[in-house]
């Protein structure tokens, strides 16, 4: 079972590195094409895969887990999330450049639901559910924020960019309502996948929604041009969109 479970984990390791080369890649051949890295985009995309591997290298070596009276628990997985997610949840308001109060509000809402998460397995009977029906209520504020509030301010920055954004939404939103459905089925929950199935179908979902996210955000990649200088992250009650048509951008008031 241990080495079923080894097993998906190097698969993880392997997806996840083959995941980081296309986001380092094209910074390194746009910086050297037209001098323009967008650096902030693409290290933020290779930092999602990059902490990913680094995670399944762990588990795939037999570190990272604790014992505990509930049973094993992947810290390296949690970890994991708690640093990736944040980075994608970054990437898609890199691209909507909704106001920094509204971009930090989504990120603690999904620090909470990883937290959760982990209240959740280290834990049994009704604590553990009381903590998952915290992290379940914490998802669903964070769906509304990715299906209403992002959107509002990626409407500013362009048909392209809010083609990309709304397909990298799209992913994140439907394969993250995924990952609770797994926890409820396996050992965590009911109890009705083994260790070794839990793996795999996370290390399927982890590589559908990370490399999958990277390899749809370098190949519209070109909707960057379109976003103008800087970070793209707005002040604390505004963003800047940039109109690829005007020579100056525009300030516009953000939608909290």
């Amino acid at each position: 079972m241990l080495a079923d479970t080894a097993v998906w984990a190097w698969i993880g390791v392997l997806a996840m590195g083959a995941g980081t080369v296309p986001p380092l890649w094209a910074w390194l051949s746009r910086s050297s094409e037209t001098g323009e890295s967008h650096a902030v985009y693409y290290a933020t995309l290779a930092g999602v895969t990059g902490i990913a591997a680094l995670a399944y290298l762990l588990m795939a070596l037999g570190f990272g887990s604790v014992s505990l009276s509930t049973g094993e628990l992947d810290i390296a997985r949690y970890v994991d999330w708690l640093l990736t997610t944040p980075l994608l949840l970054l990437y898609l308001g890199l691209l909507a450049r909704p106001s920094r109060r509204v971009l930090a509000g989504l990120i603690g809402v999904d620090v909470v639901i990883i937290a959760g998460g982990i209240a959740a397995a280290a834990t049994t009977g009704t604590v553990s559910w009381v903590a998952f029906g915290v992290a379940g209520v914490a998802y669903l504020g964070l769906v509304y924020g990715l299906l209403v509030s992002l959107p509002r301010s990626a409407s500013a920055e362009g048909d392209r960019v809010r083609a990309v954004f709304g397909t990298l939404r799209n992913i994140t939103v439907v394969l993250w309502t995924l990952y609770p459905v797994v926890w409820l089925l396996a050992p965590t929950g009911l109890g009705l996948l083994t260790p070794a199935t839990e793996m795999l179908v996370f290390v399927y979902l982890d590589v559908v929604s990370k490399v999958g996210f990277v390899v749809v955000a370098v190949m519209g990649a070109d909707a960057l041009d379109r976003l103008g200088a800087g970070s793209g992250l707005g002040g604390e009650d505004e963003f800047v969109a940039a109109d690829p048509t005007a020579e100056d951008q525009t300030t516009v008031l953000g939608d909290d």
